[in-house]
């Protein structure tokens, strides 16, 4: 067995993020020191809730959770995924009561994880806005040391936006926070992961029915299930891809792009703009999708 990538989970659950949770903690592939929580597909209380309920489902007591920012750096927090999230982030998917009160202050904690690790031996794997990673880099720059990689889910470059015509959500949510990691990726390896690539990743029904017997292959049937809802035969699998990316780098088209990002008003704040003074970045612009497909079934055996 290859080692086990030693991971921080940054997430906002969400149907999506919760698929991605329950993977990383069913392959056995990954050391999850922490889940750490931000505000964005809802709440804040209800996204450490959330992430607590996933973590007793799989009877996770040793995993800590740790409430991270309820509001952007500078912004006001957007409300406009409800309608495909559910106003308790799941749809009404009811989860078990987590096993251990959540910790606080999570870009604090994080980084007291990084300067306790080995240089370059802990991945940051974002599905949500970037808020609790712009504050370990902005107010604890001596941990980053201990950064191997920042996966992010977010942005898009030929796709259309599903925040503005060109923004995608998590990167909308927080522009000044997706400005301050970007910038970061000229002395740290930050891998983005857009609409571009999410979108070619889509669960179908046959994939959904065909999830194992297993206590969270079930949960995660459910919940695919309930994004399903409005009648859809398939649904991206937007945050899931971290993870497949984290484990499995070669089932992307990674590309190296100068990028800058849109800090201006809505609808388009948090776009990311392609400039040549901006900062070089690798961004998944291809997949694999049949190979993400296995990868992701294999981790709910």
């Amino acid at each position: 067995m290859p080692m086990k990538r030693r991971v921080i989970i940054d997430t906002d659950p969400g149907l999506d993020d919760a698929l991605a949770i329950l993977f990383a903690l069913g392959s056995a592939r990954f050391d999850v020191l922490g889940v750490t929580t931000v505000a964005g597909n809802i709440g804040i209380e209800r996204t450490t809730r959330n992430a607590g309920g996933l973590l007793a489902v799989m009877g996770r007591s040793d995993i800590p959770v740790i409430r991270g920012s309820d509001i952007p750096l500078t912004r006001e927090l957007q409300d406009i995924v409800a309608i495909i999230h559910g106003s308790d982030g799941l749809r009404g998917i009811t989860l078990p009561e987590p096993l251990n009160l959540p910790l606080e202050d999570a870009s604090g904690w994080i980084a007291k994880t990084l300067a306790a690790a080995e240089p370059g031996s802990v991945d940051i794997l974002a599905l949500g806005p970037l808020t609790n990673i712009a504050r370990v880099i902005t107010e604890h720059p001596e941990a980053l040391k201990g950064i191997g990689q920042i996966i992010a889910m977010g942005g898009t470059l030929n796709e259309p936006g599903n925040s503005g015509p060109r923004s995608e959500f998590n990167f909308a949510s927080d522009p000044e926070a997706v400005s301050v990691v970007i910038g970061c990726a000229a002395h740290l390896k930050v891998v983005l992961v857009p609409l571009d690539v999410t979108r070619k990743v889509r669960a179908q029904l046959d994939f959904v029915n065909g999830l194992p017997e297993t206590a969270h292959g079930n949960l995660a049937r459910e919940v695919l299930q309930a994004y399903m809802l409005d009648g859809r035969q398939s649904r991206a699998l937007h945050d899931p891809c971290v993870m497949l990316m984290a484990l499995e780098p070669g089932l992307f088209r990674l590309e190296t792009i100068r990028l800058d990002v849109d800090l201006g008003i809505e609808p388009d704040a948090g776009s990311l703009l392609v400039d040549e003074r901006g900062t070089p970045v690798a961004v998944a612009m291809g997949v694999d999708t049949e190979g993400a497909l296995a990868l992701l079934r294999s981790g709910f055996v």
